[in-house]
């Protein structure tokens, strides 16, 4: 019967593979540069960015786990976990973020949690044309931000199925902008804001066969939003995840050796879709080290990590780091840092 089970699931994925991933190379990459708030899609947490993102199917013990897949924060081993995570992004750009997870009752009522993504974009020159040399006449600097902010809810239905949710506020303010001029030559501006509710939603099944997991996250269903003139969609993302501590399959001693494999099927709304796939080696419970690659891409290329793991008294601390390189762009770090007890 359980060989049944998993021989079901195991095709059932197999199909979704398939479906996600059968048009990225027969058709044009079409899809490109239709969404707003992109911000959304930007990974925060270092163990997730060393490994690529592929993290749809990996169970957490962290708060973090519900950026990614609502539902991985079920079993989290611990009452309260905090986590939170720095991203300098490119041009500048800088990424901060905090999630609280609660377990209240040993988990008796499920894994509560809530979260917070800030993005500062800097400085940007405001400019409008001019007939002068240099063709644009220089107003000063606008400051555009972004942010959300979220609840969560994670229980685990049984002992392999587990689901979660993500409910959040999104808002994003491009600054005020000047747009034309009035009868009596002066500036006209307008005000580029736009915010929305989004909502996250993901489940994940134990397939009973050693570590392997199956899982599947929607994330940014959310309506259109305006900033004043046409409607833009959110960049909506369904993956699709499998993953497994492939030494389970050798007479390793785990207390000392582990290594992670992640496999995704990422299908956004806006480029072509993805395979991600992500790697995490880990010794004796304390070091670990990781990579990452998604295909096909145009400018992000692979992923590193590095992670450790020290509990002092009765916390359980973490640090995280990873870089992630760009073609034409400047590399990314990511460093993050976890707090469980």
């Amino acid at each position: 019967m359980k060989q049944k089970q998993l021989f079901i699931t195991s095709a059932l994925l197999l199909l979704g593979f398939f479906l996600l991933t059968a048009d990225a190379f027969a058709q044009e990459r079409s899809k490109r540069a239709q969404t707003t708030m992109k911000f959304l899609s930007v990974s925060t947490n270092a163990r997730a960015s060393g490994m690529g993102t592929a993290m749809t199917s990996i169970e957490s013990n962290a708060a973090y786990a519900m950026l990614y897949n609502p539902a991985s924060l079920s079993r989290l081993a611990q009452n309260i976990d905090m986590s939170f995570g720095m991203v300098n992004w490119i041009d500048g750009i800088d990424y901060n973020m905090a999630a609280i997870a609660w377990r209240p009752r040993d988990g008796r009522y499920g894994v509560f949690g809530i979260n917070f993504v800030m993005v500062d974009y800097g400085d940007i020159d405001e400019t409008i044309l001019s007939t002068g040399e240099k063709g644009y006449y220089r107003l000063g600097t606008i400051r555009p931000h972004a942010y959300t902010a979220g609840i969560s809810y994670a229980r685990a239905l049984t002992g392999r199925f587990s689901v979660g949710a993500n409910l959040k506020y999104i808002r994003m303010d491009l600054g005020s902008g000047t747009s034309a001029l009035d009868s009596n030559g002066s500036l006209v501006r307008n005000d580029y804001m736009a915010e929305t509710i989004g909502f996250d939603f993901g489940v994940l099944y134990r397939t009973g066969f050693e570590s392997l997991n199956i899982a599947m996250s929607l994330r940014n269903f959310s309506q259109d939003v305006s900033y004043n003139e046409q409607n833009n969609e959110l960049p909506l993302t369904f993956r699709m995840g499998i993953s497994m501590d492939i030494l389970d399959l050798f007479d390793v001693d785990r207390d000392m050796h582990s290594f992670l494999l992640s496999i995704d099927a990422n299908r956004p709304r806006d480029y072509s879709e993805q395979i991600i796939i992500g790697g995490e080696y880990t010794f004796l419970n304390r070091f670990a080290l990781r990579a990452g690659y998604g295909y096909p891409t145009d400018t992000q290329q692979i992923s590193a990590g590095f992670g450790i793991r020290q509990p002092i008294g009765s916390i359980n601390l973490a640090i995280d780091y990873s870089y992630t390189t760009f073609d034409v762009f400047s590399n990314v770090n990511t460093f993050s840092v976890q707090f469980g007890f």
